[in-house]
């Protein structure tokens, strides 16, 4: 048999019962989060015109989109990514709304991870985007929502915050041409303070290979700035962390925070505060965020917008491995009977049963025996036989 017929494409995943369903609770309850703070649901096509993400500053290069052609041989992509399709939305169809807008979303964005990485091309996120508003304020509520979120889950989680200002400010001070600087991006991303040496010996350098370890509390910040000194920027960058540090403390939150100077983007696409969700037992961050100020402008709206995207698929995964399964609906306790010309009394017998917290099944087999069988398959110790020789309901216990 053709292999192609029966499995599936590299990188994706049929999703059996339990984990289908557990994938779905987890959707629902976020968006009870996302709706208690305001926010309102958007769906975008699955597919979009691969122009909406060709530009300066997309994160996501062309190699990793699923790409196809129109009847009329446009170029089109599987949605790679949620929030540019949304900033579309804002721009065009929402261009005379008033400001701001709180819009979430849950679907299923496409990319090719390429190699043996392991990783999905197909993923489920869950998320928000808040448009129109700039400072520190929508930030911060920003995140909130993203504690929430990842609180109402049930999971032990942290979220880290950074800066992309901090990071960036200090390595423009490097006499590196691009190549390098992405190298170096490369290993602060993964916290390889040793490779980062090995590019230049200068001072400078030095400075950045001890960014990777502005890891912690608020402690880290006093250090940030020994690092910054004299660069106007990167210190800006470090009071804002430490605002928004100290105001999630200030709610509570500070057991859930972490501040991550070393959190570290693709240049352009975020302009400002970035956080990162991780939760005990994945592999990978299972929440990504930030602020976004110039991704509107490429569709003709010059607006500011700080959001986040929860990878729906990861946290299933790792729930599962955890052990948490659905709420599952009680089993039926009994099988229903009936003729085919009594299978509307068979319906009703079968409501009557439900209003009284019992819940049962309608048997599709033409007989008696078929019947019986499929009840021991599902170790079903009753069988209701509707219409039964004088006209009566009467109940069979298998044994």
């Amino acid at each position: 048999m053709n292999n192609q017929r029966i499995n599936i494409p590299e990188g994706m995943r049929d999703l059996l019962f339990d984990e289908a369903v557990l994938q779905s609770e987890i959707s629902d309850q976020l968006e009870k989060i996302y709706g208690y703070d305001g926010y309102m649901k958007v769906e975008t096509p699955a597919l979009e015109y691969y122009d909406a993400f060709n530009f300066a500053g997309q994160p996501l290069p062309q190699e990793s989109m699923y790409k196809l052609t129109d009847n009329s041989g446009r170029l089109l992509v599987m949605r790679p990514d949620c929030t540019t399709p949304i900033a579309r939305i804002v721009s065009t169809k929402l261009r005379e709304h008033p400001l701001p807008l709180k819009l979430s979303y849950t679907q299923k964005v496409y990319r090719i991870s390429g190699g043996l990485s392991g990783k999905r091309g197909e993923i489920l996120q869950s998320g928000v985007e808040f448009i129109g508003q700039a400072g520190i304020k929508s930030d911060i509520m920003c995140i909130v929502t993203a504690i929430k979120a990842l609180e109402s889950l049930g999971a032990d989680f942290k979220i880290e915050i950074g800066h992309v200002d901090y990071y960036n400010s200090l390595i423009a001070e490097l006499d590196l041409d691009e190549d390098k600087k992405e190298i170096v991006r490369n290993y602060v991303e993964t916290k390889d303070s040793l490779s980062i040496g090995f590019i230049d010996d200068s001072p400078s350098v030095e400075k950045i290979r001890r960014i990777p370890l502005l890891f912690g509390g608020a402690e880290v910040l006093d250090e940030a700035a020994g690092i910054a000194c004299g660069n106007a920027k990167a210190l800006g960058a470090i009071e804002k962390v430490r605002i928004i540090y100290e105001q999630l403390s200030s709610m509570g939150y500070g057991d859930r925070v972490l501040i991550d100077l070393g959190t570290v983007q693709k240049l352009e696409y975020y302009t400002g505060t970035v956080f990162r969700g991780y939760m005990d037992g994945a592999g990978e961050s299972v929440l990504n965020g930030g602020r976004y100020d110039r991704l509107l402008s490429n569709f003709g709206l010059d607006c500011p917008a700080v959001g986040f995207a929860v990878n729906v698929g990861t946290v299933a995964e790792t729930l599962y491995r955890k052990g948490r399964r659905p709420e599952t609906p009680a089993s039926a306790s009994a099988v229903i009977f009936s003729s085919c010309g009594d299978l509307a009394k068979a319906v009703e017998y079968r409501d009557a049963l439900k209003k009284e917290g019992t819940e049962s099944e309608i048997s599709c087999f033409d007989t008696f025996e078929e019947t019986v069988g499929y009840a021991k398959s599902k170790k079903i110790k009753k069988i209701a036989v509707i219409g039964s020789g004088d006209g009566e309901t009467r109940i069979e216990d298998i044994r």
